[in-house]
């Protein structure tokens, strides 16, 4: 496909980076010229200086022919004008807009309805919210997410050397759970990632994705070793956008919440627009403070103040104190990497997300959902087998899927299983397949379907 991004910032320049690899001709355009000379020297993309809201600009980008286009500035007005603009008069026939005011996203959407087309509004705090929300319920989750309608979670922790995984073959798993699927879907180990196979072993200090039915989670925290908290209680740190939506979800799940604001002004406002959360005035890094609220209790922590660095201070200090789940809101790939060496839970990345939402997108038809796992190194893809593709061809030992590349389950009709290399995949199956980033622009070539 044609692509258009514009914006080079975090989300713009991943986005066409995943894009680019994914084999579309992608053109990223961005204003900030030293920003685009730092681009040039790390993409593989053609890279336009200029105002991607003007119509010479876009044109230049070649918006003409352009099949899909992504408006991913920081500014929401500047996304709407990009949007509409290719939309309306372009007639682009796919449209991606980040916007992070409700009242922008739902302007969008009354508009985007009678235009036709495919047209989709991606908010990167409400979808932090969700991420946080669904990660509340399993104590010591860097990452959880749903598949096959909710019937299969993929979810990441980091190895005790208490755990009773520790030292398991992968091999042994079904031993473990043999009459439900279970499977390791992918590894970090000293940095580095890898789609495992059954003669390798879980290490303490390991960071695994387990593939499992829901069910089974209970089962899995105890092998693990870990524990909920003592209190129902969640701590929201900073009374940003996120703090505050996710301290309002809260309380509408009956959750005891208690919000932290080192700004007074802020924490006014922020008491004004909630009803049953505690508001406290001071900074969550401040050790005294914590104490005092009872943090050593909480069930979680969450730090999502502006200042990511001080999120991660504030979420150390918090696990000093017991807190059972801690969850630090950060952008900054670099500083993402160090999570789990630092003791913290969880990192929520709206750029992360919003990437992942917007790829969601992008690979419409056969792929069902798409999952970025920590740093953007392994995917997991929830796809539909079609008849006549070359997954279905053969047994899944002799389709030759790339390497790094794993089948990880099969929903057929009301069944998951965890397939073997004899098995077969059949037309209209769901699967979950786990692959390396890097393979990702080579998946199309197995799922469609050929004459």
């Amino acid at each position: 496909m044609r692509v258009i991004v514009v914006g080079g910032g975090l989300v713009g320049s991943s986005l066409a980076e995943k894009l680019a690899g994914d084999g579309h001709d992608v053109v990223l355009v961005e204003r900030d010229r030293e920003l685009i000379a730092a681009l040039n020297d790390r993409l593989d993309v053609q890279t336009i200086a200029g105002n991607g809201s003007t119509v010479p600009v876009l044109e230049r980008a070649g918006i003409r022919d352009c099949d899909l286009l992504f408006a991913t500035t920081n500014s929401d007005e500047a996304n709407m004008v990009v949007a509409l603009v290719g939309s309306a008069l372009f007639k682009v026939p796919r449209v991606v807009a980040r916007l992070r005011e409700s009242g922008h996203e739902a302007s969008f959407r009354a508009i985007a309805a009678g235009l036709g087309g495919e047209r989709l509004a991606i908010n990167p705090d409400v979808a932090a919210v969700e991420k946080i929300l669904s990660l509340m319920p399993v104590p010591g989750a860097v990452d959880v997410v749903p598949f096959f309608d909710g019937r299969l979670m993929v979810a990441g922790f980091t190895i005790r050397r208490e755990s009773d995984f520790n030292g398991l073959l992968l091999s042994h798993l079904r031993l473990l759970f043999p009459a439900t699927p279970m499977l390791v879907a992918a590894i970090r180990r000293g940095g580095n990632w890898m789609v495992p196979h059954g003669d390798q072993e879980i290490r303490a200090g390991d960071l695994v994705y387990f593939a499992m039915d829901p069910a089974e989670l209970e089962n899995v925290l105890v092998l693990l070793r870990l524990k909920r908290g003592v209190e129902r209680r969640v701590m929201v740190a900073g009374a940003t956008r996120i703090g505050i939506d996710l301290a309002r979800r809260l309380e509408a799940m009956t959750v005891p919440v208690t919000l932290l604001e080192p700004k007074r002004d802020a924490a006014e406002a922020a008491a004004a627009q909630l009803t049953d959360a505690l508001v406290v005035h001071g900074s969550a890094t401040d050790r005294a403070l914590l104490e005092e609220e009872g943090g050593e209790r909480a069930q979680g922590f969450v730090a999502c103040a502006d200042d990511h660095e001080e999120n991660v201070v504030a979420c150390l200090l918090a696990r000093q104190l017991g807190v059972a789940h801690t969850f630090a809101l950060v952008d900054n790939p670099a500083l993402a990497g160090l999570i789990g060496d630092l003791g913290i839970d969880a990192v929520i990345s709206p750029r992360q997300l919003s990437v992942s939402l917007a790829l969601h997108f992008a690979r419409r038809g056969r792929v069902k959902a798409v999952a970025a796992l920590l740093e953007d190194s392994v995917e997991v893809v929830e796809a539909e087998a079609a008849e006549g593709s070359r997954l279905v061809r053969d047994t899944l030992a002799e389709v030759k899927l790339p390497r790094g590349t794993l089948v990880a389950a099969v929903a057929r009709g009301n069944h998951i299983v965890v397939p073997r290399g004899d098995d077969r995949v059949e037309p209209g199956d769901r699967v979950l397949i786990i692959m390396s980033s890097d393979n990702s622009g080579k998946l199309d070539a197995f799922l469609e379907e050929r004459t």
